[in-house]
């Protein structure tokens, strides 16, 4: 057994369990506010398209779910008040989907509850730690060799 190959799988191994704890830790922010895995990816998409909001066939290639399935979930957002469909002209078939103000206003708040959260996950880690992380990752999984530099942001509260 290769030494080398047994000690990249260990990191791997790792890594992936951070990732699976911190992928929890947001999964359940999103609980809180009522919003499934895939509801809550819905609103993070349109959120990040703007006001003006995304057409209902790119929501469905950026979830990569089928248009029934998308559409489903899209009457359930607009029921629960998180967004909006405005017809794209005459024909009402093709349809806009877009954050209302409450659907802003939910995503800004699990966006402060994933800090939090995640801030717990690393509490007390050293930046130099990251650091190390970061040119793991990048060297393992991307075959990069790089310097990373970290450092702790001194948040006012009213930024966090």
């Amino acid at each position: 057994m290769d030494p080398a190959l047994v000690e990249q799988l260990a990191f791997r191994s790792e890594l992936r369990y951070i990732f699976r704890r911190a992928l929890t830790a947001l999964d359940s922010s999103a609980a809180e506010f009522g919003l499934s895995q895939m509801g809550y990816h819905a609103v993070l998409v349109l959120g990040g398209a703007g006001p003006g909001g995304l057409a209902e066939q790119d929501l469905v290639d950026h979830l990569a779910s089928s248009r029934a399935h998308t559409s489903v979930l899209a009457r359930a957002l607009v029921e629960a008040g998180l967004i909006e469909r405005c017809p794209l002209g005459r024909d009402r078939r093709r349809v806009t989907l877009r954050l209302t103000p409450e659907g802003w206003k939910v995503v800004e708040r699990i966006a402060q509850s994933h800090r939090e959260r995640l801030r717990s996950l690393v509490e007390g880690w050293d930046p130099a730690a990251f650091e190390q992380l970061l040119e793991r990752i990048m060297a393992v999984y991307l075959g990069i060799n790089g310097r990373v530099r970290v450092e702790r942001l001194e948040l006012e509260p009213d930024s966090e």
